[in-house]
C-alpha cells in the first residue's frame, strides 16, 4: 500500500491503519426503501420529459429528434441503475489512515482530508450492522441510506474555513483497528 500512495503521502506521513470497505448486499435494509424511491422517481422524471418533448418538438415544427430521445432515456436508466454502478465503486474501495489525513483509495484515484481538518469523528452503525466512520457536523443529519454516496463524493469543505463539513468510510471492516490506530491522532467518538 504505501507504495501505491508513495505520490500522496509527504516526507514524514505514516500509515497507521489501512482497511476496506465489509462484505454487504446492494439492496440491504437500510438501502432498498431508498433506492426503489429514487429509481422511480428517475423513471417518471425521464418518462415525463420524453412525454413532454415530442409534443413540443412536433408542435414547433422542428421534429422529433432521435438521439434526444435517446439521451433522455439513457439518463433516466443511468440514475436508476446507479445505486448498483455505486455499489461496485465502493467494494474496491481501500480506507486509509495516515498520521497527517484519512484518505479514499479507488483503483483510479485517492482523495483525502487532513486530520487537523476534521472538527468531529464518530462511528455509527446502520440498521444493517455496517460501521461508518463519520467525520464533520453534515454527517450529524446524514441519513444512514446516504453513507455510501457521500463516501464515493469524498471530502466536503467550508470554503471560508477549510475544516471538513463532511466525510464518511462506508461499512469500515476494521472499526477495532481503526479506533486503535487514530489514537493521539483523531478523536473517535
Amino acid at each position: 500500500m504505501k507504495e501505491r500512495l508513495k505520490d500522496y503521502l509527504t516526507h514524514d506521513e505514516q500509515i497507521l491503519w489501512h482497511g476496506r470497505t465489509e462484505a454487504f448486499e446492494a439492496m440491504d435494509g437500510t438501502h432498498k426503501a431508498y433506492y426503489i424511491r429514487r429509481g422511480i422517481i428517475a423513471a417518471v422524471v425521464a418518462a415525463l420529459l420524453i412525454a413532454l418533448y415530442i409534443p413540443t418538438a412536433i408542435k414547433s415544427g422542428a421534429g422529433v429528434k432521435a438521439g434526444v430521445v435517446i439521451v433522455m432515456a439513457a439518463a433516466g436508466l443511468y440514475a436508476v441503475c446507479s445505486p448498483f454502478l455505486d455499489v461496485r465503486k465502493l467494494r474496491k474501495m481501500e480506507y486509509v489512515l495516515t498520521n497527517e489525513k484519512l484518505m479514499l483509495v479507488t483503483p483510479s484515484e485517492v482523495r483525502s482530508v487532513k486530520l487537523s481538518a476534521i472538527p468531529t469523528a464518530r462511528m455509527a452503525s446502520d440498521a444493517d450492522g455496517h460501521w461508518s466512520l463519520l467525520c464533520g457536523p453534515d454527517c450529524d443529519s446524514l441519513a444512514p441510506c446516504k453513507r455510501r454516496v457521500a463516501t464515493l463524493t469524498g471530502a466536503i469543505l467550508d470554503q471560508d474555513s477549510m475544516m471538513c463539513d463532511r466525510f464518511v468510510m462506508y461499512g469500515v471492516d476494521d472499526v477495532q483497528g481503526l479506533r486503535a490506530a487514530s489514537v493521539g491522532h483523531l478523536t473517535i467518538a
